[in-house]
C-alpha cells in the first residue's frame, strides 16, 4: 500500500521521544521495535483499535499515535447549510476546564471500568453472526446505535452496519465500493445528518469522497480531488462534505454530488472540527505542534498556542494542548493557563471532550494496563485491554478515541467493550 515519508518520519521521531523516557531499553532500539509492527500496517485515523500500538520491554514504555480527538460542539451545524465562502457567525461555547488533579500511583492497576464507570460501558458481541470481526467505527446520534463496519480482508471495508447495542441486532447500511486501482481503502468515516461518508484513493493520487444514506442504500461516489498525500479529515456539515488535504487546504463538496469547492481562507489549513480549521496539519512532521494555529471559519477569530522557551507543544485541540517540559508531560488552556501533569507521560493528542485521557501504564517489570483518566475529577479506570506476552516484555493494543472525543471501543476476546464517556458524570 502506497506510504507518505513525512507519516513514516513523523511515527519515528514520535516513538524515539516516547522511547526515550523508558528506562532499561536505549530508544533507538524501542523505536526500531514498535516502528517494525507499524510497518505491517497503515495508519487510520478513524480506526479506534488501531489507537496506539505500544510494546512494554524491561519495564520501559514506548507510545505510539492515537485518533485525534474532536473538541468542538458540533450539534448547532448539525442542520446547518454551509456554502463555500463560510460567512455566518455563532456564539462558541466556552470550554469545560480540568479541575486540579493529580496523577495517580501506578504501584497497583486502578479499579476496572466496569466497577468505576458501570453506567459508561456495555459489552456485545464482537463478531457477526457469520462470523467476521466487527470494526467499530463512531457512536451514532442516540445512546444505543454504534455505525461499525466488517473487512474483506486486511482493512478493506466491505460493508457498513448499523449495530444496536441493546438488541444487538445488525442492519446493513451500504456496500462500500472498492474501485479498481484503489491504493488507500476507506477511510476517515463520519455521520451526520442521516448521512454517512468516506473517502479512498486510487493509485494515480485521486482522493475520491463517498456517501450513503444512514437508513440504507447505494453508496455514491459524490466528488473527487487530486491530491498524491491524501487527505486527513472529513465531516458532514449540513447538506455539504467538508474535508481537508494531508498537503493542506480546506474543500466541501455538496453532499448530492457537485464540483468541489475550495473554502475561502481555507488554503494551506487543515479541518479541526468544524468550524475550526489549523496549521500545522496532523501529517506535517516537525512543524510544530498540531493545529497551534487556528480560525473559526464563521467569525473570523484566530488563536496561536502559546508555546514558552525550553518546552514543546505537541498537539492542540480548540481548547486544550498536551506537550511536554523535560520529562513532564502536560495539558493546559492553549493561552498557557490552568497547566497540569499529565497521567501517564507523553500524550500527542489533546484529552478528549478536554476531560479524557488514555495512557498506557507500566506496572512494576513484567505487568502493563491501559487506563482511563478523568482529568476533571482524578478518578481512573483500568480498561482491561488484553496484552500479550513477548520475547522482549509485553505488547499492548491501546484503544484510541473516535474524531467525536466520545467513544472507546476494543474486542476483548469474544466482547466487544464499548464505552461511551458522555456517560460519565
Amino acid at each position: 500500500m502506497n506510504r507518505t515519508p513525512d507519516v513514516e518520519d513523523t511515527l519515528r521521531r514520535t516513538l524515539r521521544q516516547a522511547a526515550g523516557q523508558a528506562p532499561g531499553l536505549p530508544a533507538e532500539a524501542a523505536a526500531s521495535q514498535v516502528e517494525a509492527r507499524y510497518r505491517r500496517r497503515r495508519q487510520r485515523r478513524q480506526a479506534l483499535l488501531a489507537g496506539a500500538a505500544v510494546v512494554v520491554i524491561a519495564g520501559g514504555v514506548a507510545g505510539g499515535l492515537r485518533a485525534a480527538d474532536r473538541a468542538a460542539d458540533r450539534a448547532a451545524d448539525r442542520a446547518a447549510t454551509v456554502t463555500p465562502d463560510a460567512t455566518a457567525t455563532a456564539a462558541v461555547s466556552p470550554p469545560v476546564s480540568p479541575a486540579q488533579s493529580h496523577a495517580p500511583s501506578y504501584d497497583v492497576k486502578p479499579e476496572p471500568i466496569g466497577s468505576v464507570w458501570p453506567e459508561a460501558l456495555r459489552e456485545v458481541p464482537a463478531k457477526t453472526p457469520e462470523g467476521k470481526k466487527i470494526q467499530p467505527i463512531l457512536l451514532l446520534d442516540d445512546d444505543r446505535t454504534l455505525l461499525v463496519s466488517t473487512w474483506a480482508s486486511f482493512e478493506k471495508t466491505d460493508a457498513l452496519y448499523a449495530y444496536d447495542l441493546d438488541t444487538l441486532a445488525l442492519r446493513e447500511i451500504t456496500h462500500v465500493v472498492t474501485p479498481k486501482g484503489t491504493a488507500l481503502f476507506a477511510s476517515g468515516f463520519d455521520a451526520a445528518g442521516g448521512h454517512v461518508a468516506w473517502w479512498t484513493q486510487l493509485k494515480d493520487g485521486t482522493a475520491q469522497i463517498w456517501a450513503a444514506p444512514l437508513a440504507g442504500g447505494e453508496a455514491r461516489l459524490i466528488g473527487s480531488r487530486l491530491d498524491e498525500r491524501g487527505l486527513d479529515k472529513v465531516e458532514i456539515v449540513g447538506d455539504r462534505v467538508a474535508f481537508s488535504a494531508r498537503s493542506g487546504g480546506v474543500f466541501t463538496v455538496p453532499l448530492g454530488g457537485g464540483e468541489v469547492e475550495p473554502l475561502e481562507n481555507g488554503a494551506g489549513m487543515h479541518l479541526l472540527s468544524w468550524p475550526w480549521i489549523g496549521t500545522p496539519g496532523p501529517y506535517s512532521g516537525g512543524e510544530g505542534a498540531h493545529y497551534g494555529l487556528i480560525r473559526n471559519l464563521r467569525t473570523g477569530e484566530t488563536d496561536r498556542a502559546l508555546a514558552r522557551d525550553g518546552e514543546q507543544v505537541h498537539a492542540c485541540g480548540v481548547t486544550l494542548c498536551v506537550g511536554s517540559s523535560g520529562a513532564t508531560a502536560f495539558h493546559r488552556l492553549r493561552d498557557g493557563s490552568r497547566q497540569q501533569e499529565l497521567p501517564g507521560g507523553m500524550a500527542w493528542t489533546p484529552p478528549a471532550l478536554d476531560r479524557f485521557h488514555v495512557a498506557t501504564i507500566p506496572y512494576g517489570e513484567d505487568s502493563v494496563g491501559v487506563v482511563l483518566f478523568d482529568l476533571r475529577t482524578g478518578a481512573s479506570a483500568d480498561l482491561g485491554v488484553p496484552s500479550k506476552r513477548t520475547d522482549g516484555g509485553v505488547s499492548v493494543m491501546s484503544p484510541g478515541f473516535d474524531d467525536d472525543g466520545r467513544l472507546l471501543a476494543y474486542p476483548a476476546g469474544d466482547t466487544l467493550r464499548v464505552i461511551d464517556v458522555t456517560k460519565i458524570r
